[in-house]
Order: C-alpha cells, then structure tokens, then sequence
C-alpha cells in the first residue's frame, strides 16, 4: 500500500505536527510505503484561500512520481487550501482525512470567543458571526476572507463530494460535525483516536512522586492563567510549567516562587518530569480534541486533574483516571488539587495507564488506521469499475 500524507505545517510545531510525525513513523515501521507533501505558511496569498492552483500543481507533480492508492489529508490551511482536494479526485485517488480541530464549521478553530466557548459558526453556511466579532486573528478583514472560504465550499459541497472518508479522534467530535452546517453522512466519519509510544518503566508510586506538571502553549484558550490563579494559594505545592507563548512575561509576573516556569523543553525532559508527576494539569477552556499531553500522562501512569468540559470529561474519568473542575474556576481547582493531594491513591495511577493500554497505544492505532485505508480503497475500487 502507498499512502501520500498531506499536511500544511503550522508556524510553531503543534499538536497536528506531533500526530503526523508519529503515524508516519508507525506506517514506515509496518512496512507501509508512505511519501509526505507538506506546505507552509510563509506566503500566503489571501485571494487563494478557497482555490490555490499553485498547491493543486505541487499536487500534481508529486503524484505522478509517487502514484499512491491513498492520500491522507490532515490539514489544508492556509496554503494548501482544498484545490488538492480537487486535485485527488480529478486523478481518481481515494482521500482520507483528518479533522484535527473543528476549523471547517468555525473560522478560528477552537469554538472560543471571550474567554468562553461559542459555537454561533456550527450550523451557518456562512460563518458571518465569525466576521462581526472579528473571531480570526481578531481581523475584520482576515475574519471575512477565511468565512467565505469556508463558505464557498459548503456551497460547492466540497467536503462530502472530495474526500471519502473523514477521522475524528472522539466521539463527541463526530457529533459536533454531524450536526454542523457540514452536513456530512455520518457513515462517512470514523472515530480513531491518535497514539503514543508509552513507557515501559514501572509505574512510580504517587508517595515518589515530585509536584504537578502543565504541559502546552502558554496562550488564553488553555487556561493557563486560572492555574496560576490556583496555584498561588497552594504555596505548599510545586507546580512545573512546561511550554511558551504570549501569556508567558505576564503570568511570571503573577506567579509565587513555588510555581516553576521551564520554557519549551525536549520531549525527554517532558516525558520525564510527567512520569514524575503527581499529576498533569490540563486547564484548558475550549473543546478540545484529543490532546496529546493527557494520553502521554496516560501512558505514564500519570493522572490528569482537567476542566470539566465536554470531550475532555469523556477521556479524563472523575475519581477514575483523574479529577475534574469547573471550568475558569480557580478556586474550584485549588480546592481539586488540594483534595487529590491528599487522596492520590494508587487507583488513580494504574487507572491512567488502563486507560492507555485500553485505547492510546500505537498498535490500536495502526490497526484502526490501515482498517479504514483499506475499507476506502475497496469502496473507491468497486464504485469505479
């Protein structure tokens, strides 16, 4: 089998970026020919966002040098745009992708305006919401340009007639886009979640265990500033912060001396300080997808302590694998973390990497995965003999 992965590469590696390197890695590992198409952002012409005829001819000329049975799409903005899309099917070529974030039913992505969660976008054909409250790059104009993108290609019925298959990573993702102004079949949507390698130490148990770890983008829609909130009347606690971003100068001005702030780290200083973890915070105000940081605490038998927000209050079990608290409250988080610290049971700890072994591991994932390539080729096959 030869698969072709396409993905438009984001200016600050991200969650998407990590995904495609590790299936990547899993197919060429089972033996899977897979060749990769990436675009950037570095010039990006505005008037090209609903068709880049550039990116449809870099399309054109790697396909007929590699002539794969599957292409595997994870994102198209901004510069590779749905003109592949196009492309694929012009030359008859299955095409499966992945939807990451819900960018195709609301302009920024993330469901988020005004510190909250807003899904006005969802089911309008035309986002106009996203444009009168300026919801992309906080711009009249960029906000405007991206909405009648997406616009364009509800009309055009882009989605439901180019690609054959869509990936979404839980299930609340498959009913937030079925029930979206997308309108696409649900039978045309599989649920596969991403992976991680795992560690394959013995657990640490919670009494040898040093403080509590964040992982992620220092930026509002994590809620990172509500955790410092939190910690700072945890003088006892140490928190660890791992990762930068627009927040940072702020929230070191207003954090207390226990909360230690490490900046952007290599995955094995990661991986470690979570695997000591007492456990992972995961603060975040938005629906996210699944994020990588929770099934790597997983993995670890870390437990994570997270906002009780829809899709993630379905991976993280409250008294099960973790704790949940109410969203932007910080008082409520203190009063979380304070109760795990002195309830961190073993349970948790075993439960975090039952759940991992039951749902997260690589090979979950790559036999998910090549069942639904498969399934696509011989569905394109017998519908075009």
């Amino acid at each position: 089998m030869r698969i072709l992965q396409i993905h438009n590469t984001y200016h600050f590696d991200g969650g998407e970026d990590t995904v495609v390197e590790n299936e990547y890695t899993l197919l060429t590992s089972h033996g899977v020919e897979v060749e990769r198409l990436f675009f950037d952002n570095t010039s990006v012409n505005p008037l090209q966002l609903i068709y880049n005829a550039s990116s449809a001819k870099t399309l054109q000329k790697k396909l007929a040098l590699f002539k794969p049975d599957l292409i595997h799409v994870h994102n198209l903005f901004y510069k590779a745009t749905p003109s592949i899309l196009y492309e694929a099917k012009r030359h008859g070529i299955p095409v499966v992708m992945t939807l990451h974030n819900y960018r195709l039913v609301c302009p920024n992505a993330m469901f988020l305006r005004d510190h909250k969660v807003c899904v006005k976008c969802k089911n309008k054909t035309f986002p106009f919401p996203a444009i009168q409250h300026k919801c992309f790059k906080d711009s009249y104009l960029k906000s405007a340009t991206l909405s009648a993108s997406l616009f364009a290609h509800n009309v055009f019925g882009t989605w439901g007639n180019t690609v054959d298959k869509f990936i979404v990573l839980t299930p609340f993702a498959k009913k937030m886009i079925t029930s979206s102004a997308l309108r696409v079949d649900p039978a045309k949507i599989a649920v596969k979640p991403n992976s991680t390698k795992g560690t394959s130490h013995a657990l640490i148990p919670p009494e040898l265990r040093n403080g509590y770890v964040f992982v992620g983008r220092l930026s509002e829609e994590k809620g990172i500033e509500t955790l410092i909130d939190a910690f700072n009347e945890l003088p006892h606690l140490k928190l660890f912060i791992l990762g930068t971003g627009e927040l940072e100068t702020k929230l070191k001005a207003r954090a207390n001396d226990t909360i230690e702030f490490m900046g952007q780290q290599p995955t094995s200083v990661v991986s470690e300080k979570v695997r000591n973890a007492k456990a992972l915070l995961f603060t975040s105000i938005i629906y996210e997808g699944l994020p990588n940081t929770i099934i790597e605490a997983f993995s670890a038998g870390t437990p994570v302590i997270a906002s009780n927000i829809d899709n993630i209050n379905s991976i993280v079990e409250d008294g099960v694998n973790g704790q949940l608290f109410q969203v932007s409250n910080a008082e409520d988080l203190r009063k979380t973390i304070q109760y795990f610290d002195q309830n961190n049971a073993l349970k948790y700890y075993e439960n975090a990497r039952s759940t991992f072994e039951a749902n997260y591991t690589h090979e979950k994932n790559y036999t998910s995965l090549m069942q639904i390539y498969k399934e696509v080729i011989t569905t394109h096959e017998a519908e075009n003999n």
